[in-house]
């Protein structure tokens, strides 16, 4: 059978993510990987999760429950967890604001169903998370990019792209990935205000913002509408006609194969998402939802705190060793939160090559930075994790890295 003529034109386009692809050298331990953005399975939260997980077989109701077809919208204890977490001043959240999915991922993949038609245009910050970008592309939109800078979308050109009319505005206000970079709470308020006066939805996602290691982060973009539509006197007309959609996971602080995110959206959008849903899988595992809420509502806070002192201390030690290493002509991002460093080095460097040269020769992986710029470009680029590995091999594997940059450059 010649299967290649038999696929559609979603399946002839759609391109392998190369973070997945990545993450299969994982599987040689001699390689040290900075690649992939995913939790230390060494700080999973083991005993909690055997715990919840005998409370639920230990009741025979709640078990077979969990074993059962479910409402699509999600359990409603873990929506109502959700809603509460989502509150902003002066209003509250219900759990029919809430639906749940199997990880953030598949939210994108419903609101891109729900939001793009072929040809549409979408607006994505320069660079942009790759996991999102792969699946707007399965749509066939045209990309409207955003500068960034430190401090993330850049208002002028921000409002620049909003007067040219996108389906949405896709953006990561916390711990950016893959840039580090945190949106200030007074461009924030401008996204919003921006959004509200060109009429764009904005698609928050919150998937780092717990992973905080100096201060919290500003308010989130959902909050930051409420307190707008608040001050206009209509904060109750969100859910008709609020902008801002949120979407949140469970994969970076509890477990990623829970396969637990959410989407906080207005009315209209969310009986259409639950439509295709329905159309999708039916209803996300019961069982993986108890689960989640109850390691939600027992350990989750707790457990955040270990996550911070832990991940805190790598990105100490990559930020150091950067500043140490680094070519002085090359750049790069401290964060705040989250799990990566954004490395600018100086054109001319391919770091598609680069990540050729530090595998066979320093037993080093990263992700370069290309894939992350919907339009091209970036080929001197590359992005960092530090979440799963110790200060030390950081250190280590960075010095080993930075003096292929400087032998490149040299």
């Amino acid at each position: 059978m010649p299967w290649s003529n038999r696929f559609s034109k979603v399946a002839r386009d759609i391109k392998t993510s190369e973070i997945r692809e990545l993450l299969k050298l994982l599987a040689d331990p001699e390689i040290l990987s900075f690649a992939g953005g995913i939790p230390d399975p060494a700080l999973f939260p083991l005993d909690a999760v055997k715990r919840i997980e005998a409370e639920i077989a230990d009741d025979d109701a709640c078990h077979r429950a969990a074993l059962q077809y479910a409402p699509t919208e999600g359990y409603v204890p873990l929506r109502q967890w959700v809603a509460d977490r989502a509150a902003a001043p002066g209003f509250t959240f219900e759990p029919g604001d809430v639906l749940i999915t199997n990880g953030a991922q598949q939210g994108l993949t419903l609101l891109a169903g729900a939001l793009i038609d072929e040809g549409d245009t979408i607006a994505v910050a320069e660079p942009s998370y790759l996991g999102a970008l792969q699946v707007f592309k399965t749509k066939g939109p045209r990309f409207l990019t955003v500068e960034t800078d430190a401090d993330g979308l850049t208002p002028d050109a921000l409002e620049v792209v909003l007067r040219q009319g996108p389906r949405f505005l896709y953006t990561i206000p916390d711990f950016q990935n893959p840039g580090g970079m945190t949106l200030s709470a007074e461009r924030r308020r401008r996204v919003v205000e921006l959004a509200h006066r060109h009429g764009v939805p904005v698609l928050e996602d919150t998937a780092y913002r717990a992973l905080y290691y100096d201060a919290p982060p500003p308010p989130t973009l959902l909050e930051t509408e409420v307190r707008f539509l608040g001050e206009q006197g209509r904060a109750e007309a969100w859910r008709e006609n609020g902008l801002v959609v949120q979407l949140g996971t469970a994969s970076k602080t509890l477990a990623p194969s829970l396969r637990i995110g959410w989407t906080v959206a207005p009315q209209p959008l969310i009986e259409k998402l639950v439509v295709l849903k329905q159309a999708d899988d039916l209803n996300t595992s019961s069982l993986n939802q108890m689960l989640a809420h109850g390691l939600a509502t027992t350990i989750l806070d707790e457990h955040v705190v270990t996550l911070r002192r832990a991940y805190g201390e790598r990105r100490d030690a990559m930020v150091e060793a950067l500043y140490r290493n680094l070519p002085n002509d090359a750049t790069f991002t401290a964060p705040k939160g989250g799990m990566f460093c954004w490395v600018t080095l100086p054109e001319g460097i391919d770091t598609a090559e680069l990540l050729k040269l530090a595998v066979a020769e320093a037993k080093i992986a990263f992700v370069p930075g290309a894939a992350f710029h919907a339009n091209g470009g970036g080929a001197n680029t590359l992005r960092m994790s530090f979440s799963t590995c110790s200060p030390e091999d950081i250190r280590s594997g960075v010095e080993k890295l930075c003096a292929l940059v400087r032998r490149q450059l040299a």
